[in-house]
């Protein structure tokens, strides 16, 4: 009877903070809001798939359906991790573990997981769809990561980095009291991974760790999987731009979206030094607005602000020739992306 009423109580708990706390809206109700701001942004470029130019090199501007791997190609070895690309009906024996496995085309995490040894990726291939494109990457063994958002205009020599999003990695750290099942139940952002995470520590769940010790659940660093978002804007630095720029400038007609990156601290961040995972185009968030201490009203502001900053991108592009795809073609494209 208590354990009911002491789960239904953190049920109740983190329910109402899901529906009270924007970061967990699910992403049409967030950015529905916007759809005014799309129209006047379509009047402006008169074309309703202006985003689309706003990164001519990438397929519809990175919105949806663009290689990951083709970006990650143009950037020199000593910015980014190391990566190889498989298929997924071919058998793929690997002994640098652990790896991390992700689709070539995906976003906002999904299909993303860190593989420890070859029967784990052997199990991840046999559950995928024929015939797709795999990235293995390196993991980097970095405590920290970010998201770095950044925008330069096609007639401005430098560019600017508008947010950086500091990430928590889902942890749990003992005190000597609580099990692992307690935690989960008691920690909202691991609450709404009770399943997956209950399944993957099956056999720990009712470990109590002993104080000072921690357990990373999950080494992911996406916000639907536990991680939490932080606005470490204050960590730009023109150190920090200026290698960013060495990275942009190696990816063609390149101007706007968020780079993943690992570093060692907060300050090795600022001094430039970092690890590209993963680089984002035109459908990045500016993830920073998940900040706890982030208002509706300010989150809804940043984003404008972003918005604003792809309209006025693609207009310049589109000044200088680039194009937008016809607007059935790319709504079959975006058709295909979300339902195959």
């Amino acid at each position: 009877m208590f354990k009911n009423q002491y789960f239904n109580h953190f049920w109740i708990k983190h329910k109402v903070q899901k529906i009270i706390r924007f970061e967990y809206w699910p992403v049409w109700v967030f950015y529905s809001a916007f759809v005014p701001a799309y129209f006047w942004f379509s009047l402006k470029n008169r074309d309703l798939l202006y985003f689309c130019k706003t990164n001519p090199s990438l397929k519809n501007g990175g919105f949806f359906g663009y290689s990951k791997s083709e970006i990650q190609q143009y950037i020199s070895q000593e910015f980014r991790a190391k990566e190889q690309i498989i298929n997924s009906n071919k058998k793929t024996i690997l002994t640098n573990f652990p790896m991390i496995a992700k689709p070539d085309v995906g976003e906002r995490g999904k299909g993303v997981i860190c593989l420890n040894n070859q029967s784990e990726l052997d199990e991840f291939l046999a559950q995928l769809n024929e015939n797709q494109k795999i990235i293995l990457q390196e993991y980097i063994d970095l405590p920290k990561e970010f998201g770095v958002f950044y925008c330069k205009y096609p007639k401005d020599e430098h560019g600017q980095i508008l947010g950086i999003t500091g990430k928590e990695f889902l942890t749990f750290y003992g005190n000597g009291k609580q099990t692992l099942r307690e935690f989960i139940q008691q920690n909202e952002r691991a609450f709404f991974r009770k399943k997956y995470l209950e399944n993957k520590f099956s056999a720990i769940l009712d470990k109590v760790l002993p104080k000072g010790e921690r357990i990373l659940l999950e080494p992911i660093g996406n916000h639907n999987r536990g991680t939490r978002f932080f606005d470490a804007s204050h960590l730009a630095t023109q150190e920090l731009l200026t290698q960013i720029e060495k990275v942009i400038r190696q990816i063609p007609q390149y101007s706007y979206g968020r780079l993943d990156v690992k570093a060692e601290s907060d300050e090795a961040l600022s001094q430039g030094k970092f690890k590209v995972i993963e680089v984002n185009g035109v459908n990045s968030e500016p993830t920073h607005i998940y900040d706890k201490n982030y208002s509706l009203l300010k989150a809804y502001r940043e984003v404008y602000k972003t918005l604003n900053h792809q309209s006025n991108i693609a207009r310049q592009w589109a000044e200088k020739g680039a194009k937008s795809p016809k607007i059935p073609d790319f709504l079959l494209a975006l058709k295909a992306h979300l339902f195959s």
